[in-house]
Parts: structure tokens; C-alpha cells; sequence
């Protein structure tokens, strides 16, 4: 303890220390108001991730003192002398400068009284940035000690303790730089990738060991660094410090190992929105299948560790899940074949099945993972005896090449005979019904069904049939309280056919919606034989608050009716009437889904290979068919506190986080020169 004080009085009485102490508090003050200012929310994890990277610069500062100083001015040779080994003496200097630097970052602690003062602010969440942010110095001391130890000088310690940290610093934001298998060795040793989840108030097992690993490995280096005689005999070399040295590597490889199998989170926020809620540990327990979760992200972006935050919550709890990183910008076909728009989207890959994820969010990953893993397996299932089109049909007219596309993604097609002994039953075990061109009346009891199976959250998609007027009518009669209705004509356009006006090529897609959105972006047109108009008839204030269209199709602005009546005509639409009912413990979502389509022909066997008509009709039914996302498998989010800053709220927080603590530091220094003037 005593070789621990002198360590630690020698820090405190040195000029050196309070000139990078008063550095640091500027720094950091400023770091603080600047991202409270911009963004004007009580929150620190911005500054969390932005302080971090100071400590490539501090830890180098003040470890450049400890050997490397001392071997400048002769006084390492004697301390070396001593009785006392070389890892007591590594140990305490490293014990003293993670002291010093640990007691310089507490300033965080005034910020969040500064904050606490105005707003509730989370004590937890800040608790494990401060945590992340003495075990990044654990290691960047040990580091910048071993540097200090193998240098001549104190500048030398210093820069190039700089060059190293700065070095792997920088690691995550040059993935894939050895290619292929290297690709995780990297991300595993870059520092960045273990920090981030403590600003966002999670403490991680594994990251812990990792920091702890590259500690044990600095030290190790710094005792293996300090001269010492030669041992004459292997008994010596097992009693010196070679032995401690090799005991610490050993020790580095496996604790090392071992954060990178470790399983351990502690979510520290007040809502305990970083852990899984028990409908996605239910689900998970459904994912048997080896399951690759490819995330398409900027390397280094924030989106990346979002994406790697919660994704790894999901590997904490199944083995299955692994997760890959793709920078749309290096590998452009691969982004483009499986459908990814955008950065920030995730590809999730089961057994060949696949489910493009928009949202980095629990809920849209554990709802993705649902509809893969099949839980609920989805039924297709198509009306008969009313004249529509069949699914065992491979004739032109016949519905057969759909099916098996609807096959090929998952899904089961059934006949449904809703008049059958049985009808009721089998309508309550479709995912999604499709009525593919009826030309015959519905019975009045078929209807009903329908109907109430519309507004018990069903599943409709509605192929019309120029051929069918009254089935038509009838069905209009089941749609327009949902607001839809399909009109009794057909739409010429100019982009008809040669010498078949009925013929209608689309390429009009108003909506970014699932459906068509990789047909817009392809430019891939439609082709639409007797196509008649899809109209909206708005039912009042329900439908306002409740419910919205979406035009999938539209003709061109030259199109017209038989009656002259001049386009665009809306081909087809998808109408959602949704909203969340239940306690906020057990909410749920009442949903009623609808697509119609003006004709019946895209989806038959003669036009369905034709442009985009094949991908369109199997896109719909998948759309209205898709599983609600899991709101059970959300948790209430808290909304971090806005602040309205005025000039005067602005000057009292530079004057109480930069000016009055750099001041104080300051101070300190001035008495330190004094004092070593005066000694």
C-alpha cells in the first residue's frame, strides 16, 4: 500500500496531471453542452459515445509518467533494484493511473445532477455508461503502461500509445480490410463493438470479459517489457517474472475466449427495454433451424450498433442465431437481389425462407421470425362453386401456376366450399381467402359468412370477372362497408394492346406499398386484360379513424370508360381497417385486410408469366394474408425528456460544466506549479 500512496501523491502533486485534468474537463464540458444544445433532450448516450474516443488520448498522458519517465531520468534503474517484483510494480502504477482516470470521468456524475435538476433523468442507464467507460480504461491503461514501459522517453510512451489505441479504434469501421473469415476476428477485437451497449444502459457479459482480457494482456506485456537479469536455469526462469508473464497470456487467451461464448446481460433501464419480452423467448424456442440474421448497414454507423444490440439479445437466448453485416455500397448485387432498399433493413434467412425486416425494432424481428419459423402455418384458401378460377386449372383460365407460386412461399392452398358441410369450420382456419373471379351468386348464407369473417379481423383478396357482372354487384354489396367497390366497365387505355383495347399495359404505381414496391423500383408494368375500376366509397367518420386505402395500380391519364369518362382509374387497391384494443399489459390488434383487384386474368395461368404479374398476384395475397406484428412482443417505450433551453438555461450550463470545473482544475495546477517552484 505504501508503493500505491507514493504512486498516487506523485500523480496528484505533479503540474502535468492538473494541466490534462483541466484539458479533459473542457473537453468533456464541452462535448456535453454542445450534444445537449443540438439535440435538446436530457439524455447522455450521446456523450457516452462521443467521450469514449478522448481516451486514446488521456490513457497515453498519463501512463507516459510511469516508466517511461523514469527510465528519462535514471530513477527506473533503481526502482528496479528494489526487493519487490516486477508485477507489484506494474500492478500499482496501473492500480494508480486507473484511480486517477476513473476519478477525471466521474465529472459525468455533475452533468446528470445538472440534468436531474430540470428532468427525471434515468440513473440506471447513466450507471452503465459510467461502468463502460472505467472498464474501456482498464484496458486502454494496461495498454498505454505496457507502451510506457517498452519506451525511452515520455514522449514516445505517449505518441505511440496514441498510434496503438488509435488503432484499434478504428478497427470496426474498416471491416472486411483481411476479407472473408477475418471478418469476425476483427469485429471482436475492435473496441467500439464492446462500449456501445453500456451507453444504451445494458452491461454485457461478454463485453466485460473482453475488456478484462486486453487488461490482463497489457499488464502481461508491461512486466514482460522491464529489464531483468537472465535466469540461469529453468527453476529461475519458472520462479521469475516469465512465469507470470506466460501465466497472464494464458490467462488473456482464455478469459478472452470466453466473452466471446459468454451469456450475460443486465439491462439497467427503468423499463427494461432491452430485454426480450416472453412472447420472443416463446417464439425463439419455435427456431430450431440455423437462422442468419443479415443486416444491410453503413460500417461504423449507429445503425449498426443498434442493429447489433438487439440481434444480439436474440443470440443470448437460442443458439441458431447469427448475425452478418453488408455495406450496400461494397456489394450492390447482393443488396439488390434479395429485395434490401435501404440502410437499416435486416434480411432474415430460416431454411431458404426468407423475411425482409424494415424496422430495427423487437417487434418486427420476433413477428418476422414467427411467420418463418411457421408456428401458425398460413392458409391460402379459394372459394369454389361459384364459377371461379381452380387451383388444379393449368389451363389458361385456371389458377394453377398461382397456387404453386403461393405454395412456393410458404403457404397452404385449400379449396373452400363455404355452402359445403363444413364451410364455417374450414373459413376459421384460412389465413386469407381469395375469391378468384366468381360468375354465380353467392348463397345468401355464403355471404353472411363472408361477412363475418370480414369483421371478425379476416383476410380478403377479390379477383373481379368482366364476365360476372351480377357476382359483381353482390360482391360490391360485401366490400363497400370497407369502402371498396369495383365498377361495372372496362378501362381503354393508350397503352393497350395493338388491336386489343382491353388490354391494358400498367406501369403506374402511386404508393410505395409491399406489393408493388420492388416492381416500381424494377420498372416492371402489369399486364391487364379487361380491366375494370377500383373506387373508393367512404362510409364516415369510422373510416377516418380507423382505416386507409392504398391505389397499388393506375392507369394512365389517357385511359377512359365506355362513357367517355376520362382517366386515371385506380386497377387495383388494398384497404386496412386496423386499431389496438385490450390493456396495455395484453394488447392486441383488430385488423381487417382487403385487396381487389379489377380483373381476374393477371392471375391466371395465361398471363400470369407475363411482365409482373405473377410477383404482383403472389405479393398481394402475401401481403394481406401476413401475420399481425406481436405487440405482446413490444414494450412500452419511454420518451426521453425534451428540454427548451433559453439563453440563460445555455450560460448556466457552460458556466457549471466547463467554466467552473476547468477553473477548479486550474487552480490546482497553479498551486502544483507553485509548489514545485518553490521545492
Amino acid at each position: 500500500m505504501t508503493s500505491l500512496r507514493n504512486e498516487l501523491r506523485a500523480l496528484l502533486v505533479s503540474s502535468v496531471t492538473w494541466a490534462m485534468v483541466t484539458g479533459y474537463l473542457v473537453f468533456s464540458g464541452i462535448f456535453f453542452v454542445v450534444l445537449l444544445f443540438g439535440r435538446g433532450i436530457a439524455d447522455l448516450e450521446g456523450y457516452y459515445s462521443n467521450i469514449e474516443t478522448t481516451f486514446v488520448a488521456l490513457a497515453p498522458i498519463v501512463a507516459m509518467r510511469s516508466f517511461a519517465e523514469e527510465r528519462r531520468t535514471g530513477a527506473l534503474d533503481i526502482t528496479l533494484s528494489w526487493p519487490t517484483s516486477r508485477w507489484w510494480l506494474v500492478v500499482t502504477k496501473f492500480v494508480a493511473n486507473t484511480l486517477l482516470t476513473w476519478m477525471i470521468v466521474s465529472i459525468v456524475w455533475l452533468y446528470v445532477w445538472l440534468l436531474n435538476r430540470v428532468v427525471d433523468v434515468e440513473i440506471g442507464k447513466n450507471a452503465a455508461g459510467f461502468i463502460g467507460l472505467l472498464m474501456i480504461l482498464l484496458m486502454f491503461n494496461a495498454i498505454a503502461l505496457a507502451i510506457s514501459a517498452r519506451s525511452r522517453s515520455p514522449a514516445t510512451a505517449a505518441f505511440v500509445g496514441f498510434g496503438v489505441l488509435i488503432a484499434l479504434w478504428v478497427l470496426d469501421f474498416v471491416p472486411g480490410w483481411l476479407g472473408g473469415q477475418f471478418d469476425s476476428v476483427i469485429s471482436f477485437l475492435a473496441p467500439t463493438n464492446h462500449i456501445a451497449n453500456s451507453g444504451r444502459g445494458i452491461l454485457d457479459l461478454g463485453d466485460g470479459l473482453y475488456f478484462v482480457a486486453g487488461m490482463v494482456l497489457g499488464l502481461s506485456l508491461a512486466v514482460l517489457w522491464l529489464k531483468e537479469p537472465r535466469p540461469r536455469s529453468f527453476e529461475g526462469f519458472l520462479r521469475g517474472r516469465y512465469a507470470g508473464v506466460l501465466l497472464g497470456l494464458v490467462v488473456t487467451v482464455a478469459v478472452g475466449g470466453t466473452s466471446t461464448v459468454a451469456k450475460g446481460q443486465v439491462d439497467l433501464t427503468s423499463e427494461k427495454r432491452f430485454t426480450l419480452t416472453d412472447h420472443s423467448r416463446f417464439v425463439l424456442n419455435a427456431v430450431t433451424s440455423p437462422t442468419t440474421v443479415y443486416g444491410f448497414v453503413e460500417p461504423g454507423s449507429a445503425q449498426q450498433v443498434e442493429m447489433n444490440s438487439l440481434i444480439r439479445r436474440y443470440q443470448l437466448v437460442n443458439d441458431n442465431i447469427a448475425l452478418e453485416f453488408i455495406d450496400p455500397d461494397a456489394q450492390p448485387a447482393l443488396t439488390k437481389a434479395v429485395g434490401a432498399r435501404t440502410y437499416g433493413q435486416m434480411m432474415i434467412d430460416m431454411d431458404g425462407r426468407r423475411e425482409l425486416v424494415d424496422d430495427i425494432l423487437e417487434i418486427e424481428v420476433t413477428s418476422a421470425l414467427q411467420r418463418l419459423a411457421q408456428i401458425d402455418p398460413p392458409v391460402s384458401c379459394f372459394t369454389v362453386g361459384h364459377g371461379e378460377r381452380d387451383t388444379g386449372d393449368i389451363l389458361p383460365g385456371g389458377f394453377a401456376q398461382f397456387a404453386e407460386e403461393l405454395r412456393q412461399l410458404g403457404f397452404e392452398v385449400a379449396p373452400l366450399a363455404l355452402g359445403a358441410v363444413g364451410g364455417p369450420e374450414r373459413l376459421g382456419t384460412c389465413s386469407v381467402v381469395v375469391i378468384g373471379g366468381p360468375r354465380v351468386n353467392f348463397l345468401s348464407t355464403e355471404i353472411e359468412l363472408l361477412r363475418q369473417y370480414a369483421d371478425a379481423n379476416g383476410r380478403l383478396v377479390v379477383f373481379a370477372d368482366s364476365a360476372g357482372a351480377a357476382a359483381m354487384a353482390q360482391m360490391n354489396d360485401l366490400l363497400r362497408p370497407w369502402g371498396v367497390a369495383v365498377r361495372d366497365t372496362v378501362v381503354s387505355d393508350r397503352s393497350s394492346l395493338k388491336d386489343d383495347a382491353g388490354s391494358i399495359v400498367a406501369y403506374r404505381y402511386p404508393s410505395a406499398s409491399p406489393v408493388t414496391v420492388s416492381l416500381a423500383r424494377d420498372n416492371i408494368p402489369l399486364l391487364l386484360v379487361a380491366a375494370q375500376p377500383v373506387e373508393s366509397a367512404l362510409v364516415g367518420l369510422a373510416f377516418e379513424d380507423q382505416a386507409w386505402i392504398t391505389p397499388l395500380v393506375l392507369s394512365s391519364s389517357e385511359s377512359s370508360l365506355a362513357d367517355g369518362t376520362r382517366g386515371p382509374f385506380t386497377l387495383a387497391l388494398i384497404t386496412d381497417w386496423s386499431s389496438v384494443e385490450g390493456e396495455p399489459a395484453d394488447l392486441e390488434i383488430a385488423r381487417t385486410r382487403i385487396g381487389v383487384v379489377g380483373t381476374v386474368e393477371v392471375a391466371a395461368n395465361g398471363h400470369f408469366d407475363r411482365l409482373g404479374n405473377g410477383e404482383f398476384s403472389a405479393r398481394l395475397v402475401s401481403w394481406v394474408a401476413r401475420q399481425d406484428d406481436l405487440i405482446s412482443a413490444m414494450r412500452p417505450v419511454r420518451g426521453v425528456p425534451r428540454l427548451e433551453l433559453t439563453e440563460h438555461d445555455r450560460g448556466g450550463y457552460i458556466r457549471n460544466a466547463i467554466v467552473f470545473p476547468a477553473l477548479a482544475a486550474f487552480a490546482l495546477l497553479l498551486v502544483t506549479l507553485r509548489r514545485s517552484r518553490a521545492g
